[in-house]
This record gives structure tokens, C-alpha cells and sequence, in this order.
């Protein structure tokens, strides 16, 4: 039997209530994603393992949980070194392993090999005060994000000289796209390990403001490509996911596209065509126009006769942005999370429960919904098993297969998923029950102010009920202290053991100041 294709759509900061087939109450009707969810499985229970971009991103590709990894919280920049291990086999390594073209296009947002200027600090091109506080660095050094940059990101790159470290070098055949976010420098398009465009100038805004709606069609400053439009992104990522469908479907090699489309993040310029036609604000326009990318694909895939031999994902990698404007948005009945509490960077469940549709004619059966608790970092394993392959006691130790649930049956691996948030602080869902470690989804300005400044308070505790209670309104903890210990002692064996799944013990990334962790 061939191997079948596999498209993954890794959309951006979309919430789960942002689907019309996920929220029939909301205000944006994605009618080519509702078409998808007939035409294959919803999965009404599906999490991303961070709240986050790039753990999130981190824990799709390599299933594995991204505390795990050197980034204990927050995300890195887009001038920041690669953060997936150099040894450390990918979803694409295991494609390309078993015959397939690969690709991905769009948003990479794990880092790269940059070459770096030699004496830099010596050539200004600009203030000195935007440059002087950028760290010394090498190749084996990630930049975390920060919530107040004193420094322009990017300054000591030298782009005319060819990366590092690539996506190639971690099992893509091909790359074109961005180093991270659309509103993170560097601004200008890479292809496979090149700069196509060398930035010459410097474009955006020295604070960006990333969770409110005041810069909702802002970037944050840094080096930008002569030409370089901010608007037109969308669409050419797009039109280079069409053209290499195009180009592998007359291959008699199976392809694998993951498609990390930078939307919905900000900054949300809609195109021409969808400008104003939600009728709500700039975020439910380019929802709307990412719908419609959707509906091209499916589209294409018909055209070429591969879409019955096609694996089609479409999932997010975490909640809805403050930058959409949820106050707006709510205002007109239009929650993005659903009936959940929280969005992006939160552990409450609006913050990492996504909306996740697979389509598999050969394998799924049409109109087809899964209520089983699954992670983004499962589709690693789920793949695995759909070419018959064992993995290694090193790779993936976080996922668990889903092909059987692909199959119609309630049959899963998976007892319970780990989740993190923008701060770093774990949470567990378990049956019933939710632990998140710490209150008030780890999100209010002044801790998350405090947690940048490694400035930690007592670590407390919140439990709930996520069947009887998918709001989380009621903190029970007092009232189930057995269920909350024994949740934190089964987060504890996961951690601990470095995988969830069965095998041999694995080792976390050591970190002196883990704070996230003390509970242990």
C-alpha cells in the first residue's frame, strides 16, 4: 500500500472557539475548516503541550515536552540560536527516513545557526543604546524573550553569510520562511540555510505591546529587507505551499508539508480581499482568510486526485492572543476560547486546548468526533505507527500513538497530558481532574513581571474538575487534597523520568534555577 502524503497546518495563536465546527455559537464562520472536520475527525479534547509558541513548536516536532529542553519559560527570540538538539531525531527525520520529500514553510520560530558580525559593537548602525546591552553569544546559546528588550534582536547577525544550522539540518529536504513570529526580527525570507534578502534597515516598534490590541498591526523594531511587506506574508507562504503540492504530487515519492502558517498572530494585516469582511475586527478577517487557505489546499490536493491518499492536519499551537482584541470580540458574542477560561500563555484550558481536525479518507471515517484527551506531541508516535516504524528509547518520549482513535476506537496509550505555560509552570490533566501549579494560570503582569526578575514567591496549587466544571471556576483543592497529591506525584514521575511513555529513563536539560519545579 503507498505511503500516504501528510500535510500539517500549524496555525498560529487560533483558539479553539474560533472554529464555526468546535463553537456553532460563534461569529466567524470558517466554513472550509467545517468542511475539513466532515470530510475527517474532529478531536474536541486535543492540547498543545504549551501555551506558548515555541515549546508548543518544540514538543510537535520532536515529541517530546519542551521543559525538557534548555527553555525552561517564555519563548526565544527570532535571532535566537537553534534550541532543538543537535542529535535529536524530528518528525521530519523520520519521514525523510522512510522515503519521503519533506518540507516545511512559514513560521520556524526554534532558532538558527546564525553566522555572527565580528566586532560588531564597533560598526554602530545605529543608537548605541539599542545594541550595547545585546549578550555575547555562540551557536549553543538560545535568547529567551524578555517582556522589556533593551536591545534591538538581530544587530549581530551577518546575513550574508549562510546559516549554520538549519531546518534542513533537522530533516527538512526544503525550507522557505521566517526565523519566527511576524512581529519578531529579523524581517526578511529564508530558503533552506540562505537569506534571500540582506535587511538594511531597521522598521518597528522599540516596546511592542503582545498582549493587548493598542499595537494589533504592529512589530516589534528590528533589521528589515528592503521591500519586505508585512501584509504580503500570509499569501506567499501560501502560494509556496501550493506550488510544492503541486510539484511533489508528480513525484512518485510520498511528501510530508508542515505548514507553520505565521497566522493569526500579530501583526494582523489582512489582505486586500478579506480586509473588513468578518465584519468584527482585523483578527476574525485574517481567521477568514486562513479558512481560505484551507479550502485552497483541500482544493488542490482534489485537483491533483491526492486527496484520498492524503493525511491533512490542521491544529494550532496555542490559545487566542490578547493582541485579536477578546474584549471586542466577546462584546459581539464571539468567545475565542469557547466555553473555556484563559487564552494564550495560561494554564487554564483556553490557553493549550486547541482545535485539531484530521483528515485520512483512506483511514478516518467522514464527520467523524474524538472526545479522548490527545497532545500535539502524539502526532510524532501516531505517524510512526502509521509507517510501521519503532522508535528509538530516545525519541519522542512523550507521545503516544493515535491511530487507533484514527481508526474509530477509544483505544489510547496516553493517561494523562503535561502542559506549560508562558512562565514555565506545569499543570497535569488527568480523567476528570486538572492540577495546574500555580494560581491564576501563572499570567497576572506582576507575577509574570516577578518571574523575569527570578524573583519567586511560595508555590500554590489550583485543582479542578474538567468535566463538571470546563470553565474552571472552582478551585476544589481543599476539598480533594488526595486527588491534588497524587496528580503532583505523577507529574513528579514524569518529570523525573524524562518521558511519560514506557522506557528506559531519559535526562531533562539540567538547570541550576528549575524554580519551576520546587514542589519536587
Amino acid at each position: 500500500m503507498k505511503k500516504p502524503n501528510v500535510i500539517l497546518m500549524f496555525v498560529d495563536d487560533l483558539g479553539i472557539g474560533d472554529i464555526s465546527a468546535f463553537n456553532s455559537e460563534g461569529k466567524i464562520n470558517t466554513d472550509n475548516i467545517d468542511l475539513l472536520a466532515k470530510e475527517g475527525m474532529m478531536f474536541t479534547d486535543a492540547h498543545s503541550s504549551s501555551s506558548v509558541c515555541t515549546p508548543s513548536r518544540y514538543g510537535l516536532l520532536t515529541g517530546r515536552y519542551a521543559f525538557r529542553s534548555r527553555l525552561k519559560y517564555s519563548v526565544i527570540t527570532g535571532d535566537s540560536m537553534p534550541l532543538i538538539e543537535r542529535d535529536r531525531m524530528t518528525m521530519a527525520d523520520l519521514f525523510k527516513q522512510n522515503g519521503y520529500s519533506t518540507a516545511c514553510v512559514g513560521k520556524w520560530h526554534l532558532g538558527l545557526g546564525w553566522n555572527l558580525k565580528e566586532n560588531f559593537r564597533d560598526n554602530p548602525v545605529m543608537d548605541k543604546k539599542y545594541y550595547e546591552d545585546i549578550p555575547e553569544r555562540d551557536l549553543d546559546t538560545i535568547t529567551r524573550g524578555v517582556l522589556l528588550p533593551t536591545w534591538v534582536e538581530g544587530l549581530d547577525i551577518d546575513y550574508t553569510k549562510p546559516l549554520l544550522v538549519s531546518p534542513n539540518d533537522y530533516g527538512f529536504d526544503y525550507f522557505f520562511g521566517m526565523a519566527a513570529s511576524l512581529d519578531q526580527p529579523p524581517f526578511t525570507y529564508i530558503e533552506n540555510n540562505k537569506v534571500l534578502f540582506e535587511p538594511t534597515k531597521i522598521s518597528g516598534e522599540i516596546v511592542l505591546n503582545r498582549v493587548t490590541a493598542k499595537m494589533q498591526e504592529k512589530w516589534q523594531c528590528g533589521p528589515t529587507a528592503e521591500g519586505f511587506d508585512h501584509e504580503q506574508v500570509l499569501d506567499d507562504m501560501q502560494e509556496k505551499v501550493l506550488e510544492l503540492i503541486d510539484k511533489f504530487s508528480d513525484d512518485e515519492e510520498p511528501f510530508f508539508i508542515y505548514y507553520p502558517t505565521p497566522a493569526v498572530h500579530g501583526p494582523l494585516l489582512p489582505n486586500k480581499n478579506f480586509k473588513g469582511k468578518s465584519r468584527l475586527n482585523a483578527y476574525a478577517d485574517v481567521v477568514l482568510q486562513t479558512d481560505y487557505y484551507v479550502g485552497q489546499i483541500v482544493e488542490k490536493l482534489k485537483e491533483k486526485g491526492i486527496f484520498e491518499d492524503t493525511i491533512f492536519v490542521f491544529t494550532s499551537d496555542n490559545g487566542c492572543s490578547g493582541v485579536a482584541d477578546i474584549p471586542l470580540l466577546e462584546a459581539n458574542g464571539h468567545f475565542p476560547s469557547y466555553l473555556y477560561r484563559g487564552y494564550k500563555l495560561s494554564l487554564y484550558e483556553g490557553g493549550h486546548r486547541v482545535p485539531t481536525i484530521v483528515s485520512y479518507p483512506n483511514k478516518i471515517s467522514a464527520g467523524s468526533r474524538c472526545d479522548t484527551n490527545i497532545c500535539n506531541t502524539d502526532f510524532f508516535a501516531t505517524f510512526a505507527d502509521v509507517l510501521g516504524v519503532r522508535l528509538a528509547d530516545d525519541v519522542a518520549e512523550d507521545s503516544f500513538s493515535n491511530l487507533k482513535l484514527w481508526e474509530g476506537t477509544n483505544e489510547c496509550a496516553r493517561k494523562s497530558t503535561v502542559y506549560s505555560g508562558f512562565t514555565g509552570f506545569l499543570g497535569i490533566l488527568k480523567g476528570a481532574y486538572k492540577l495546574n501549579c500555580v494560581e491564576n494560570g501563572g499570567t497576572d503582569a506582576q507575577f509574570m513581571a516577578d518571574i523575569f526578575d527570578n524573583i519567586v514567591a511560595r508555590q500554590k496549587f489550583e485543582l479542578y474538575n474538567i468535566i463538571k466544571d470546563p470553565a474552571e471556576k472552582e478551585n476544589i483543592i481543599d476539598r480533594y487534597p488526595d486527588v491534588a497529591k497524587n496528580l503532583i506525584d505523577e507529574l513528579s514521575k514524569v518529570v523525573d523520568n524524562g518521558r511519560s511513555t514506557v522506557g528506559e529513563k531519559q535526562k531533562n536539560v539540567a538547570d541550576d534555577n528549575w524554580f519551576q519545579i520546587n514542589w519536587r
